[in-house]
């Protein structure tokens, strides 16, 4: 936990919070955690080797300056990486380049101090998962190969210098050893990684298809507008910037005259097409900022924001009219609409505002129809 804090802190304290870097934070924040980890390893396997060597007796001629050179090198890779100047670079985390530059520190502490050999190849297997997360699958095995390679030419090199070693074979073994146990952990975090992108893909599909449900739960089957529970929390939104602002609007609800007639001679299938084509035309005389909801079948709702009720009125008529002179389902279907208009009025309720507007879509109808009725008293 500490560890992880301490890892989140370094990468905040390396982004700046610009856009540009943002972006590249969002991108390669896990190559920069996962170099920070590996730098955070590799400090304390500096320190293993420091005070291995003092623990032991043991001066090696070069020690101080191989520390040096080391930790110059780090400092130097990661802030190339860290500061975004490898942003273009393929592997923006340098990671090949970090793991070769490490992997040749800890070759020269073995060759240093040939005692430490067994805990310093312990620093390669810290070392290598982090290349199968940075470099693929292919170039961790030709590492952890080179690795065994390495360690078995200093062996060699050890054993041809007079240096007492353990019996060959058991150099030998342990080797093997440690390329398997290498291969095992990097076998371990790809399939990690595969896990991991497998469940973020998923996340994403998941969030796509709940986008999706909710875009339909505030849609209309049929006609493809808003539904009346999406048309309820338009007019609230509304209300609240009316309340705030001063910004007027009207509501009109329109009711297709002819309904029950065309449902007993056209059947459901065409009055579900007529209503689509209504849908749409009416959605066709109003602006982007404006709302058209189907309520039920035939029965529609209009937002009109920053109109009052003569304005308005212009551009309900204009529907009614346009509905009027319209053929639908291939030119077979005539319809009139009775519609009932009124502005919002404060303090009243968005179910009073409704109320009056069907009042008034109610009195159009019982005077003959194709009609336009408006209010604009609070009542």
């Amino acid at each position: 936990m500490v560890l992880s804090t301490i890892v989140n802190l370094a990468c905040s304290a390396v982004f700046p919070s610009n856009k540009d870097v943002f972006v590249a934070e969002s991108q390669h924040h896990n190559i920069y955690r996962r170099q920070i980890l590996a730098l955070i390893g590799m400090v304390l396997f500096t320190l293993v080797y420091v005070i291995g060597n003092r623990l032991l007796d043991i001066s090696p001629v070069g020690e101080i300056e191989l520390v040096v050179t080391f930790w110059t090198g780090n400092c130097l890779i990661s802030y190339w990486s860290l500061s975004g100047k490898a942003l273009h670079y393929k592997d923006p985390g340098l990671t090949l380049l970090f793991i070769g530059w490490s992997i040749l520190f800890v070759s020269l502490s073995i060759l240093l101090s040939p005692e430490l050999r067994f805990v310093m190849m312990l620093a390669y297997l810290a070392l290598l998962p982090f290349g199968v997360l940075g470099m693929g699958w292919r170039p961790f095995i030709a590492t952890c190969f080179g690795v065994a390679g390495i360690y078995l030419s200093l062996i060699f090199y050890f054993r041809n210098s007079g240096y007492e070693l353990a019996d060959w074979r058991l150099e030998l073994l342990v080797s093997l050893s440690f390329v398997l146990t290498a291969l095992a952990i990097g076998l371990i975090g790809r399939e990690m990684v595969l896990l991991r992108q497998a469940s973020s893909k998923k996340s994403r599909e998941i969030k796509a298809a709940l986008a999706r449900i909710e875009e339909l739960s505030l849609r209309d089957d049929i006609t493809g507008l808003i539904n009346r529970r999406s048309f309820v929390r338009a007019l609230t939104g509304e209300k609240a910037l009316h309340n705030r602002e001063g910004k007027a609007f009207v509501v009109a609800l329109i009711d297709v005259d002819q309904l029950e007639s065309l449902r007993e001679n056209n059947g459901e299938w065409s009055t579900e097409t007529v209503m689509s084509e209504l849908g749409q035309l009416m959605l066709a005389c109003v602006r982007e900022v404006d709302q058209v909801a189907s309520l039920a079948v035939g029965h529609f709702g209009v937002l009109l924001t920053g109109a009052h009720l003569l304005g308005g009125s212009q551009v309900i008529e204009r529907i009614r009219e346009a509905i009027e002179h319209s053929r639908f389902d291939n030119n077979t279907v005539q319809l009139t609409v009775s519609v009932g208009m009124v502005e919002y009025r404060p303090p009243e309720s968005i179910e009073r505002l409704l109320d009056r507007a069907g009042y008034q879509a109610s009195t159009a109808q019982q005077q003959g129809g194709n009609r336009l009725a408006a209010d604009d008293a609070a009542g």
